[in-house]
């Protein structure tokens, strides 16, 4: 049986890992939209 406490840790750092994944991913996209509209 796995603890409530360590379950709980483990899902927070999986949504914490998740929203850090997104942030980076949309920053890269508008990143490279810049780029792109910069090289037209």
């Amino acid at each position: 049986m796995v603890d409530t406490g360590c379950l709980i840790a483990i899902i927070y750092i999986l949504f914490y890992a998740l929203i850090g994944i997104t942030i980076i991913a949309l920053t890269s996209i508008i990143a490279l939209v810049i780029l792109l509209c910069k090289s037209k």
